[in-house]
């Protein structure tokens, strides 16, 4: 009876306090956004438990739930049901009863079966933590980082028990986290309310679970979820008619620009953008957010679009999507710095999203070349003396002199296509990250050389070349000759429905014919496999395939033949060649068109520099001798020793 007395005493402090304004100034205080006051002490087996500590061990979420012996057995039981259903790695839980004796709260977590950490109050650093708990039971998510911030905070029990669930599997939704879909299953099976079973139909659709979440929002009559199921399928139209049915939703009316801005309605897409999202849930305001971007940048517009995805990440900071996205957009307005610290952010809260960690390796890189004065200094210079030699070129309507018969060095250069006008990809950046990969992975395959994207940048603005000038085939030519480039490659993107293909062409210099084209399908949030596989058509089907052909530059030794081929052209240790002599003449009509070129020995590359190759001779015809400037041609591996 004196336990009861308490409770009905404290209680109605508790609440007048409420009404006066909130518990007096020095208590502890749970406001959603605001930093967890920090809970130390000792649990009811004497274990020491302190918060701070607590959301080092990573896990999905840390719950706090304040209680007494007479209130909230149901969330007390569903929390035990959680952590030995999901574990305790992944949903750490901390309990505070408010009890006058230590002994009730052991009969309590006794008889409730529970496992996790139930304080004991004489222990505790800051018994006003316990004054938090205005209503009992009181329920409250913390981030597990380092400033414990509140997310959630959620009071009463009964039937709140689903909304406990709702809460939890919405919160694991915006963290990606497979949890959600079970969670929420049983929430929709405790209360079955129409907004809970639109969750569900998010969270279906987070997993790939198209037919089911159409199925669930069906059933709901969502015409905005249904508009989601659209969009993620690529049938705009569904998605903006779907759209309009959801008059006064302002996600619907961000998911019909987005559409719209698909098939390159760009005006149409920004007339459609909601001017405010504040009725909806805030991962949805995020999501408005972050689409108004991705509409921003389509129209042109990266500083504005920056300033979109930084307040779709302030209304969601697990909206790893507009994270990348807005690291990607200060990339794309030099901000390299920001760039990079909005990236380090998406890497770190997606637990290595593979977009992400990609575009964060590329700005570290630009970051770092930014910052290295010698090699911007040498840049320029090069600039000015390669674009000396294009107009030179351009004005006498002449090439440069090239050795007819050698292969030139197997330098590439990736250029802009110039391809717009429609939102090809919901990701920022993607463009731009695939082409640079191609770059990185061919140059590292030693097969070629790779022209250094910041200076062919800039010599392009400087030469002021546009895409539409680069499908000349006289500027390929020239450009050709200036980087001393043999091909030029063009990588372009185009979106069929919910698919985005990259197309890659290689345009050889000399003849302006296309060398090389291949294409893969490229998925958005893991572009890896499509650009290691146009790597390795570049590497295998173009670089290795490419017939070598030289001359010999010094004979006076056998063991040390130096050929005029080197890493530059695609030569390796191991190549064989075939070396040749003039023979008999071809004639065509009285006309001397060619002349035979005689096999008379073998060379097998020793050693390989950048410009040249030492080799050694494993096979000489009877009597052949070896000179300085005699031909040479590459023979398959298999015939190279």
């Amino acid at each position: 009876m004196k336990t009861v007395m308490f409770f009905r005493v404290l209680a109605a402090a508790l609440a007048v306090l409420a009404v006066a304004g909130g518990i007096s100034a020095g208590a502890a205080e749970f406001v959603k956004g605001s930093p967890a006051p920090e809970i130390a002490g000792l649990d009811l087996s004497g274990q020491a438990v302190r918060l701070s500590s607590v959301v080092k061990e990573n896990p999905y979420l840390v719950i706090l739930y304040f209680f007494s012996k007479n209130t909230g057995e149901d969330i007390a039981a569903k929390l035990q049901y959680l952590q030995a259903t999901h574990g305790a790695d992944k949903f750490r839980i901390i309990a505070l009863g408010l009890a006058e004796e230590k002994q009730e709260l052991a009969d309590f977590a006794a008889r409730m079966g529970i496992t996790y950490h139930v304080m004991d109050p004489a222990s505790l650093e800051d018994r006003s933590v316990l004054e938090a708990a205005k209503t009992l039971p009181m329920t409250v998510f913390v981030r597990a980082d380092e400033d414990r911030m509140v997310e959630q905070v959620l009071s009463g029990g009964g039937s709140s028990t689903a909304k406990l669930m709702a809460s939890l599997a919405e919160n694991l939704f915006r963290k990606r986290k497979a949890e959600a879909l079970p969670i929420v299953e049983e929430a929709v099976a405790a209360s079955g309310d129409r907004e809970t079973r639109e969750l569900k139909g998010y969270v279906l659709l987070s997993q790939g679970k198209l037919d089911a979440a159409e199925s669930e929002f069906g059933e709901i009559a969502s015409a905005t979820g249904l508009a989601r199921v659209s969009l993620e399928r690529g049938d705009t139209k569904a998605a903006v008619e779907n759209a309009d049915k959801a008059a006064g939703d302002p996600y619907a009316a961000a998911l019909k620009s987005a559409a719209l801005a698909r098939d390159g309605k760009v005006d149409e897409a920004v007339a459609a953008l909601p001017a405010d999202a504040g009725t909806v849930p805030a991962w949805q305001q995020s999501e408005v957010a972050n689409l108004k971007g991705r509409v921003a940048e389509t129209a042109g517009k990266p500083e504005e679009a920056a300033g979109q995805y930084r307040e779709a990440v302030a209304l969601d900071p697990y909206n790893v999507v507009a994270l990348s996205n807005e690291g990607a957009a200060l990339r794309a307005t030099g901000n390299l710095e920001e760039a990079k610290q909005a990236l380090e952010k998406a890497v770190e809260t997606s637990g290595g999203d593979p977009t992400a960690a990609l575009l964060l390796k590329q700005v570290a890189a630009e970051l770092a070349a930014a910052n290295d004065t010698k090699r911007g200094e040498l840049i320029q210079s090069q600039i000015a003396d390669l674009g000396a030699r294009y107009r030179q070129m351009k004005e006498s309507g002449a090439l440069d002199a090239r050795d007819a018969w050698s292969t030139a060095p197997l330098v590439l250069a990736f250029l802009p296509t110039g391809e717009g006008g429609a939102m090809v990809f919901d990701r920022s950046g993607m463009d731009r990250l695939v082409i640079h990969e191609l770059e990185a992975g061919v140059q590292a395959s030693g097969k070629a050389t790779v022209v250094e994207r910041a200076m062919l940048d800039q010599l392009l603005q400087e030469l002021d070349l546009g895409s539409s000038d680069l499908t000349s085939g006289d500027v390929q030519r020239r450009l050709g000759r200036v980087l001393s480039a043999g091909a030029l490659g063009f990588v372009s993107f185009v979106r069929t429905g919910a698919q985005v293909t990259a197309y890659l062409r290689m345009v050889d210099t000399e003849t302006t014919e296309i060398a090389l084209q291949a294409s893969e399908i490229l998925q958005e949030n893991d572009p890896g496999p499509a650009i290691a596989a146009l790597t390795a058509k570049i590497v295998g089907d173009f670089a290795e395939k490419r017939e070598l052909k030289g001359l010999i530059a010094d004979a006076s030794s056998d063991a040390a033949v130096i050929v005029n081929l080197g890493s530059r052209h695609g030569v390796a240790v191991g190549d064989g060649f075939s070396v040749l002599k003039e023979g008999a003449p071809v004639e065509v009509g009285g006309r001397v068109i060619a002349r035979r070129q005689v096999p008379v020995g073998k060379l097998t590359v020793t050693e390989v520099n950048d410009e040249y190759a030492v080799c050694k001779v494993t096979a000489r015809q009877e009597g052949a001798v070896f000179e300085k400037e005699m031909k040479i041609k590459g023979l398959p591996p298999e015939a190279g020793t």
